[in-house]
């Protein structure tokens, strides 16, 4: 859709009609609002001195400007003869607004009763997803006149363009390509270092193109976040009213070394990717790396590219100091930062990327507030702390997982296979893709489930798996209550899980509990692991012995396991280990005589069958929390209690019920 702010000149039959037209309009307006006609919709707002000034909405995919201004020139003619004696647009050139700017004309035409005062304007824009959190974008419309070839060029310049840019000028400007829409020929990623240098590098491409007739509209729809939470319509709606207009996406990886953002981050790149492969000849997409390396750009562009959507890469450069001085200039005076003169300094250097630009830019608008605003707080004191601890990535933490000796190697040794596949990919020699399909066997609490949610990180991480999926599921997940049901929830596991790792846990029930309907769900997976084999890889969970059953039951499921990881019990080191990592998680720390206690109950816990390993830990510390607060209230009634001492642990607050489940058995004494 294209928004326009149009003015009509008009003249009444009978002058006296004057006084009752905004009453006439507001009737033409629910008739023009109900539906569109294939000229679009013409809404008025507002009226003086025999022009009336109105909101025109046209699908540019179905009719052009110039058409519709003719047609609903004559609808008014036709239909309101009796009003007007003649009505027509002004010459001048109709202004192409923003979404947000038509919907405020339609509440200001609210205001003075041409409308309803129910109306809802996004409505009647066609454009619901504005008021939806999930989509965040900023919207702008160029200044609608021809920005010639030089012109572009010396603005590249200015804003520290590299010659990959260039080079995309002069392909636009080439005088072999028609002057029409007709689609996109290719789309692009632009490499930045800030939100502002992108913005800049969009807007110049976008009038480029837009001065050359590659799009219709002047708009540019600059996407900086789409919510995991999303639905995939949301963005869909956005890129559906962009016809023939720029759609700019920041592809933002936030923290994808947390598991959970990057199963986020995946649910992100596949709306990207879906989305752009619909509308890529519809809507010209940009996708912006700030930064660099960003994963979910990387990722989407490969998909895409597959799928024979082709992109031109384009960015930053670099350029002396009198270029640099001027960007920053521009950089200051767009965002109305005020400046002192001594601040507008650039480090002495040879030439400057836009990142140095951008660095000054943020240094001087950060201390502009308190330097030239709020001068009484330029040197006063303030608060120093110590800068936390990054979070670490997957690989990280699992590292930092007490014991686990054997998976930690396992995943080095896959992780070092994909990368000999990939060399030797690379060198034009055939890869030795295996199966990488595992079991892992141990009792409650030995951080199986743990593990693999990290590993389905790590091996994304790596490019062992496309996707940074995590399906877990179990017997109920799989099996059906009636006969055919089984193998379609199965099928439906493994398409949830594509690209990624799917986790079966306690999958010895399908057999324990037996039945037909468990050992077709058995068979279905082996099935489905030979049909996805090279795009999901399972991963079965359960206790040691009964999955030994479990893999009796069916050979072929045996077989296409490449790898039996045993997760063993801890020992009560292990056990002392896994609660001072928890501790320290919660802001906690043992005393020696709480460490010394634990180290004793945990001895004597291992040694009883399915003690519950890392749960067991975990009791024992949330109920020795709950023990140490109320000790301290105690203690401390009234008084005042010292940072120091309520994170601190003692050897009385280990006296809890989880402590008692396991006691050395007592010694009768006989004579």
């Amino acid at each position: 859709m294209l928004y326009y702010d149009v003015k009509m000149k008009y003249e009444l039959n009978n002058p006296d009609a004057e006084k009752g037209l905004v009453n006439e309009l507001y009737h033409i307006n629910r008739q023009n609002r109900r539906s569109s006609t294939k000229d679009g919709k013409l809404l008025f707002y507002g009226n003086s001195e025999g022009v009336l000034n109105a909101l025109l909405i046209i699908d540019c995919e179905e009719t052009s400007l110039t058409q519709a201004k003719k047609g609903f020139e004559s609808e008014m003619s036709k239909k309101f003869k009796k009003l007007f004696k003649s009505v027509r647009f002004v010459t001048t050139s109709p202004r192409e607004i923003t979404i947000e700017e038509a919907c405020g004309l339609i509440e200001a035409g609210c205001l003075e009763e041409y409308f309803d005062g129910y109306t809802n304007a996004d409505s009647i824009c066609e454009a619901e997803y504005m008021d939806n959190s999930y989509v965040k974008y900023d919207e702008s419309v160029l200044e609608q006149k021809t920005t010639t070839y030089s012109e572009a060029v010396d603005e590249a310049h200015r804003l520290l363009a590299d010659a990959s840019f260039l080079e995309e000028l002069e392909r636009i400007y080439s005088p072999l390509n028609k002057h029409k829409f007709y689609g996109n020929p290719v789309h692009y990623k632009i490499n930045a270092s800030s939100r502002e240098t992108a913005k800049h590098l969009v807007d110049l491409l976008a009038r480029a193109l837009y001065s050359n007739q590659r799009l219709k509209s002047a708009r540019v729809t600059y996407v900086t976040d789409t919510n995991p939470n999303a639905r995939r319509s949301d963005f869909d709606d956005l890129c559906d009213n962009s016809y023939a207009s720029l759609v700019a996406v920041e592809c933002a990886d936030n923290d994808t070394e947390n598991d959970n953002y990057a199963r986020d981050a995946q649910i992100r790149s596949e709306n990207i990717e879906e989305n752009t492969k619909e509308y890529s000849s519809r809507v010209l997409f940009v996708l912006v790396d700030i930064g660099g390396g960003n994963k979910i750009c990387k990722h989407c562009i490969g998909e895409l590219t597959a799928k024979d959507i082709d992109f031109i890469e384009i960015g930053e450069g670099r350029g002396g100091a009198k270029t640099a001085k001027s960007y920053l200039a521009r950089l200051l005076k767009e965002n109305h930062v005020p400046y002192a003169k001594e601040d507008f300094v650039l480090p002495k250097q040879k030439d400057y990327s836009a990142l140095d630009v951008v660095k000054v830019y943020k240094q001087i608008k950060t201390g502009s507030i308190k330097n030239s605003i709020y001068k009484a707080y330029k040197d006063c004191k303030k608060i120093e702390v110590e800068k936390p601890e990054n979070f670490s990535n997957s690989y990280d933490k699992l590292q930092k997982m007490v014991g686990l000796t054997e998976i930690k190697s396992i995943i080095d040794q896959i992780i070092s296979a994909q990368k000999m596949n990939k060399l030797r990919r690379d060198m034009g020699l055939e890869a030795a893709d295996t199966a990488k399909h595992m079991i892992f066997t141990g009792n409650p609490g030995s951080a199986k489930t743990t593990v693999a949610r990290l590993l389905a990180s790590i091996l994304y991480d790596e490019h062992v798996t496309e996707k940074s999926k995590f399906v877990e599921c179990g017997r109920q997940d799989l099996v059906g209550m009636y006969v055919g049901w089984t193998a379609k929830q199965v099928e439906a596991k493994f398409r949830e899980a594509k690209g990624g790792v799917l986790f079966i846990d306690e999958a010895y029930s399908l057999v324990e509990q037996g039945g037909y309907y468990g050992d077709e769900a058995i068979n279905t997976i082996v099935q489905m692991m030979e049909n996805y084999r090279d795009d999901v890889i399972v991963i079965f969970a359960g206790y040691p012995d009964k999955m030994k059953k479990f893999l009796e039951k069916n050979e072929g499921l045996r077989s296409r396991i490449a790898f039996h990881i045993d997760f063993p019990d801890y020992n009560g080191e292990e056990l002392c280990d896994i609660l001072k990592l928890m501790t320290k998680d919660k802001g906690y720390t043992l005393d020696e005589a709480a460490e010394e206690k634990c180290r004793g109950i945990f001895e004597i816990a291992c040694k009883n069958a399915e003690f519950g390993n890392g749960r067991f830990v975990r009791n024992v510390l949330e109920q020795a929390i709950i023990k140490q607060s109320s000790r301290i209230v105690s203690e401390y009634s009234g008084d005042k209690v010292d940072k120091k001492i309520i994170s601190i642990l003692s050897a009385a607050d280990f006296d809890i019920n989880a402590a008692e489940t396991y006691k050395s058995p007592k010694v009768a004494i006989g004579f």
